[in-house]
């Protein structure tokens, strides 16, 4: 025991952790250590390994070498060694029953339900609820969790954790999909956690989460530590010098273009609200859509790429589509990312070629009227290295990549047809700096070739970084429409508040922020 009372045996043990998949090598020889009460994190590149690492440390995954020991004496060799040592994991997609009851969920995995205790309903709402405090408010827990937003399924998903009653407490992207009150409720979470004792090891690609929460960090690349140091204001420095490399390079904002419209949405209305008049989309222009959680910005880019019925018309090229029909969509060249890529856009247990080649007509697939195997083989290997997916084998399972290399997934099936038009909610969530450069500069290169590109994201850096032209959406309606050049963070955020759509603007909330 040390002054506080706290044990000095790590919690967790790396000890010379090698995994091969295949001829690549995710992780080579990797020797950490994660004790009590700290919070730890680890950061590197997309394919450095740390989605592996995490992994093997839930009892996932087995090394290829080494092994992970838990408080010293415990061989986590799977996920029940790892459950039987305290070690939990909140993956960065909720794994939860959506037709169950948020305290259904939860309490699914009380201690008590495990020993085989009897636990009337009752009671098993009181435990739930005494977990999702904090969390979400109470009047949740009789809801259907799959009618909740991804945010509060992710919260529903960490109160789960929790009821376990877990010694370490394992974070994969952890605010990737979190709005601003779910990332308060999950630092309040863990630090509450840490002070207690326990363990808490976070992946992440959002920096600010460690320097914020973080007392450790540690830098993978290429399956190596590179870093494994206390957070301060010196190592601050080496982290971001490591980090950096990884960045993508701000595209040159297009302004004044003569090109072609090639998507005209109008009178789009009657789906909670939304109410937008006219969007045009020119050839070779990426949009930004903007504002806050709930202002209507996915719905908007859902309706444009016919994934839900509204009021008005969306046309392509002059050709209209039918609104509420992704085939229709389709078939005048949308293609669309949509926000979940758990739920809409990956088959997890189908390998990446499968995901790749998924509704693909390239006449390279096909030797006469039937598909060609040698050419899906030919066609996935090449998406694979052009999007430089990893590790770069068309046949592992897809579900087993780590998140950044997924959403290359998903992009890359989006962009191989060449359409006209391309819908991406949400590109780059859940992202680490490396794949979100990749994914940015094949959204770029799509538009240099004369595609119309349409990218809803939360980050207003993100567009400034990305689009031409920024589009911010409040309650529904288009509140600002105008070249990223032409405007300022300050204005977009103002709009997204409501400041120029509303009489009762939060300008109170306004000056807070802008303070």
């Amino acid at each position: 025991m040390d002054a506080l009372g706290l044990r000095t045996t790590p919690a967790l043990q790396v000890e010379s952790v090698s995994r091969r998949f295949g001829p690549t090598l995710a992780l080579d020889g990797v020797d950490l250590a994660f004790v009590p009460g700290r919070v730890s994190a680890v950061v590197g590149a997309n394919g450095s390994g740390k989605s592996t690492l995490l992994r093997i440390l839930a009892g996932l995954l087995p090394p290829t070498s080494g092994q992970v020991l838990a408080f010293g004496s415990h061989p986590v060799r799977s996920v029940h060694h790892a459950l039987d040592a305290g070690v939990v994991l909140v993956p960065q997609e909720p794994t939860l029953a959506g037709h169950l009851t948020v305290w259904q969920n939860v309490s699914l995995v009380s201690p008590a339900r495990r020993s085989g205790i009897f636990l009337n309903d009752r009671r098993a709402r009181r435990f739930a609820a005494e977990h999702v405090a904090g969390l979400l408010p109470e009047g949740v827990l009789d809801r259907p969790t799959g009618s909740l937003s991804k945010s509060s399924r992710q919260l529903v998903q960490l109160a789960a954790a929790m009821a376990r009653d877990p010694q370490v407490l394992l974070l994969d992207e952890p605010t990737a999909v979190l709005d601003e009150d779910g990332v308060v409720a999950l630092h309040a979470l863990v630090r509450s956690f840490r002070e207690r004792g326990g363990t808490v090891l976070i992946v992440s690609h959002r920096l600010k989460d460690v320097l914020e929460l973080a007392d450790d960090v540690v830098v993978l690349r290429n399956g190596r530590v590179q870093l494994d140091c206390a957070v301060t204001p010196q190592s601050e420095r080496e982290i971001v010098a490591l980090l950096s490399a990884d960045e993508g390079v701000e595209r040159e904002h297009r302004t004044g273009t003569d090109a072609p419209v090639v998507l005209r949405a109008t009178g789009i209305r009657g789906w909670r609200g939304l109410d937008v008049p006219e969007l045009t989309v020119r050839a070779g222009e990426i949009v930004g859509i903007a504002g806050q959680s709930g202002s209507g910005r996915s719905r908007l880019a859902a309706a444009l790429a016919g994934s839900h019925a509204v009021e008005g018309t969306v046309e392509v090229a002059g050709t209209e589509i039918r609104t509420g029909s992704i085939r229709s969509a389709r078939a005048a060249g949308v293609a669309y990312v949509p926000e979940d890529r758990h739920a809409a856009a990956i088959m997890g247990n189908q390998s990446v070629e499968a995901n790749l080649l998924l509704g693909q007509d390239d006449p390279a697939l096909r030797t006469g009227p039937f598909r060609s195997r040698r050419g899906e083989r030919r066609v996935g290997r090449e998406l694979v290295t052009s999007y430089d997916i990893r590790p770069p084998l068309p046949d592992k399972q897809a579900g087993l990549l780590s998140g950044g290399n997924q959403q290359k997934v998903v992009v890359a099936r989006a962009l191989a047809g060449r359409p006209q038009v391309v819908v991406a909610d949400e590109p780059t969530q859940g992202v680490d700096a490396s794949a979100r450069a990749a994914i940015h500069e094949a959204l770029a290169a799509a538009a240099a070739e004369g595609t119309a590109v349409v990218a809803v994201c939360s980050e207003f850096e993100e567009i400034f970084a990305l689009a031409d032209r920024i589009v911010v959406l409040y309650d529904g309606r288009v509140v600002l429409d105008r070249p990223c050049a032409a405007t300022t963070p300050d204005e977009v955020l103002a709009a997204s508040l409501g400041s120029s759509a509303s009489p009762d603007a939060p300008t109170d909330q306004l000056e807070e922020v802008l303070a």
